[in-house]
């Protein structure tokens, strides 16, 4: 396996998104040396904490983004982003409890995250991010009287 390069073609649009991916990029590109190394579980604990803080910041401000944005299916997004969350913290629950994490397995599962999610979902709400269409707010109107 060879390491993985951000390139535009998996910009969603957004600076603040595009660093949050380029994280989990980070991320793979750690874990790929630790691939069959024994006696490495430190390394691959702050891997998985690294992605912890991931979930936990960039899940939020997507869905605050596309919330703002009107993209009508952020709610099916964030149950897709939900089961990442139960995932990552199951993993962590693992470290935490002395079970060894595989690097090749986490590569991989990060890896296809990266492709099918990133690449593939979050890119259906870049047309929205980049025109928002805001919701509309309900209005008194009212009869003086």
């Amino acid at each position: 396996m060879k390491s993985v390069e951000w390139t535009d073609a998996m910009s969603v649009g957004s600076d603040v998104l595009d660093g949050h991916h380029k994280m989990i990029i980070d991320c793979l590109n750690r874990l790929q040396p630790l691939i069959g190394s024994e006696e490495r579980e430190a390394d691959i604990a702050s891997v998985v904490e690294a992605l912890e803080e991931f979930v936990l910041i960039h899940f939020s401000e997507e869905e605050q983004c596309m919330k703002k944005a009107g993209y009508p299916d952020w709610q099916a997004h964030k149950e897709q982003h939900d089961r990442m969350f139960d995932i990552v913290f199951g993993l962590k629950a693992d470290l935490d409890h002395g079970r060894t994490i595989d690097a090749e397995r986490l590569f991989e599962l990060f890896y296809d995250w990266l492709l099918q999610h990133i690449l593939g979902e979050d890119r259906k709400y870049m047309s929205y991010i980049a025109n928002p269409t805001p919701h509309p707010t309900a209005q008194w109107s009212g009869t003086a009287g």
